[in-house]
């Protein structure tokens, strides 16, 4: 019975040894480790938490990396946007320079050229990109940022989950253009008729716009035609009857055309009335369908009538589309005479405001990479609280242990001891 008791006892302490050495393992691996939480069973919930602190840590030191690459690129943008406020600096200097009276055809030429090579570092310009990202237009790698339903923006992520950051990239784009406001053209012609056709040549001062023309026959049906280039742009035929054409057609004047008025011109009553100008009016775009011509031919023809006591009367309006110019268009090389002093100021404004706009995306950038930063380091201390080891405390617990497992081996060695004893004085 003493024997069994004894095994039995000695059981139980090799169990309680074996145990130690396990404490004592777990015990260092904390020491070494520096963590309080290891495995779920030193604290399942607070293992959890630091678990989705972790994730976030990860996922807001990936935001902050993208959030300063979106800071470098705006840095670069602005960069290069500084340089070519100095090119059209530049620019503006060489057009006083080529309009001062002292200024000869030879020094215009020069200066020309050096415009014409500024042109050229311009559109050079426009094509810089940042890690594969075009800075001012769009572009077909998009290695960094995300796309923006405008190609002329990107996106970097903000601090919040659904929350981007716009960043522009139409600043060149749009300083280095322009609409420029062109005066309307308007004349008077009155004449007597006849069997020739009059033809009238308008110089064009832009490509587009509308035409505003009346006319109006004194007597005789009168066959009115324009023309943008070679293109017919508008037909009409005004009087009282209908007019027989030597190719076969027939045109038909529109009803309620005909009418005196030719006495007295230009002063004669119906001359200045203003109702006048609702009858036999026409309003005739060109150039709106690509036609880049330059001249309008305004016609008329008498429709075969010789007697000289019949005649017309035209008025014509020419209200121009406003011209866009810009100086990065692949499409012209603009000459200094092109400008105005004016022109330059304005596209040095224009960059004033493409910077501004540059400046303000940094600094919320810069705000959302502090806000980042804030949380960052709030994670990170909680985590450092919830997973750091109490060192006074580890080690303490640690010689506890070493004692209990120096005590148990010594007990377990008794025990052994005793058993030999035992089994011997049995034998």
């Amino acid at each position: 019975m003493d024997s069994f008791n004894l095994s039995n006892l000695t059981a139980s302490m090799t169990n309680q040894l074996n145990a130690g050495f396990s404490s004592v393992k777990k015990q260092n691996l904390h020491l070494q480790t520096g963590k309080r939480l290891i495995e779920p069973a030193d604290d399942t919930g607070a293992l959890s938490v630091n678990a989705k602190l972790g994730t976030e840590v990860s996922r807001n030191a990936a935001l902050e990396q993208n959030l300063q690459n979106a800071l470098s690129f705006a840095q670069v943008q602005d960069g290069a946007l500084r340089i070519v406020g100095e090119i059209v600096s530049k620019s503006s200097l060489l057009k006083a320079q080529f309009e001062s009276s002292t200024t000869n055809q030879s020094d215009k030429a020069n200066y020309d050229e050096e415009f014409r090579e500024l042109q050229i570092q311009l559109k050079n310009m426009r094509e810089q990109k940042f890690n594969g990202i075009s800075l001012f237009a769009t572009a077909d790698t998009e290695t960094m940022l995300e796309k923006s339903m405008n190609p002329n923006n990107l996106f970097a992520n903000a601090n919040g989950y659904d929350q981007n950051l716009v960043i522009s990239r139409a600043g060149l784009l749009g300083s280095l253009t322009l609409d420029r406001t062109i005066p309307s053209d308007s004349g008077t012609i009155n004449a007597t008729g006849g069997p020739g056709e009059f033809r009238l040549p308008i110089a064009l001062a832009a490509k587009s716009g509308d035409l505003t023309w009346w006319q109006w026959p004194y007597g005789a049906t009168d066959y009115f035609r324009a023309y943008h280039g070679t293109e017919s742009i508008h037909e009409a035929t005004y009087g009282g009857n209908q007019v027989f054409l030597n190719d076969g057609r027939v045109l038909s004047p529109v009803p309620g055309s005909a009418h005196g008025g030719a006495s007295g011109f230009p002063n004669s009553d119906w001359i200045k009335d203003p109702n006048r100008y609702d009858q036999n009016k026409d309003v005739i775009p060109f150039g709106k369908n690509g036609n880049s011509s330059k001249t309008l031919y305004l016609v008329v023809n008498e429709s075969g009538q010789t007697s000289s006591g019949t005649g017309w009367h035209m008025e014509y309006k020419i209200d121009y589309e406003p011209e866009k110019v810009s100086l990065i268009d692949n499409n012209n090389v603009w000459s200094l005479g092109d400008f105005d002093i004016s022109d330059f100021s304005t596209f040095e404004e224009n960059l004033v405001g493409a910077r501004a706009e540059n400046a303000a995306s940094q600094q919320r950038i810069l705000g959302e990479i502090n806000e980042l930063q804030q949380a960052q380091l709030s994670n990170e201390s909680h985590l450092e609280r919830s997973e750091g080891l109490d060192i006074a405390q580890a080690m303490g617990n640690l010689n506890l242990s070493r004692n209990k497992l120096s005590l148990n081996a010594n007990l377990l060695k008794s025990a052994q001891q005793l058993e030999n004893k035992l089994y011997t004085d049995f034998l």
